[in-house]
């Protein structure tokens, strides 16, 4: 299967409405308008192939590199190319849906995340802060850097407020993966929410939307669906 043909394929799965409510207008890309699970279908399909994925991101369509970053094997993923989709996913969800569920994978991944932690380019900061609510939420307990972790937190605690939105609410994310699912940082992360109070979007505080890290860790700091400490101390 060539670029052409998926993207033939992706638009047949075109749902209008998804694309005339976009919230991906702004971007660099061009967006069909295809549900994840339509996505996930079309790559089960096509299987592994690193050359097509390639070719897919490079294709300015959302879901073309979307899709890219499903069929792409974690070994074929280096500095360099994950550098350039990061440039190119322009701080999406192409990030948080799709980057993200492989980076933990990667060869040397925490240095890299340590690396972009202190860029000053947007997108590559972006996704760093996105990696890190990965590496709290997902990494094995006794291979998280409790030091690395607490000192991140504090840099966020100090700097988010100058960060824009979108780096605000990966650094709010963070915090929050940090106080629900590793027991050392519970009392950290709780600190540094508490520093942090809301962040935009606020939307009325008693909306589900509200950015508040204290909010989402009183809300489910007990709930072993959504907290990996709660779930071991329920052990």
């Amino acid at each position: 299967m060539n670029v052409q043909e998926v993207i033939e394929k992706l638009k047949k799965y075109e749902v209008l409405n998804m694309k005339n409510n976009s919230s991906h207008k702004d971007k660099s890309y061009e967006v069909i308008g295809v549900k994840m699970k339509d996505i996930r279908s079309l790559a089960k399909i096509i299987g592994i192939d690193n050359s097509l994925a390639i070719e897919l991101y490079r294709s300015n369509f959302y879901e073309a590199m979307m899709l890219a970053t499903m069929i792409v094997s974690t070994n074929h993923l280096s500095y360099e190319i994950l550098r350039e989709w990061t440039k190119l996913a322009n701080s999406s969800n192409i990030i948080n849906q799709g980057l993200s569920s492989k980076f933990l994978k990667v060869e040397n991944y925490f240095l890299l995340m340590k690396e972009w932690c202190e860029e000053t380019e947007i997108d590559l900061k972006y996704a760093s802060y996105t990696f890190l609510s990965s590496y709290f939420r997902s990494e094995d307990i006794d291979k998280i850097d409790i030091e690395f972790s607490k000192n991140i937190l504090d840099i966020i605690a100090e700097s988010i407020s100058s960060e824009v939105i979108s780096i605000q609410n990966a650094m709010n994310n963070a915090v929050v993966m940090a106080g629900l699912h590793v027991p050392l940082l519970v009392t950290k992360a709780i600190e540094v929410a508490d520093k942090i109070g809301y962040i935009m979007p606020l939307i009325a505080k008693n909306n589900c939307n509200i950015q508040s890290a204290s909010d989402y860790l009183l809300r489910y700091k007990n709930n072993v669906k959504y907290s990996r400490v709660a779930k071991l101390l329920d052990k």
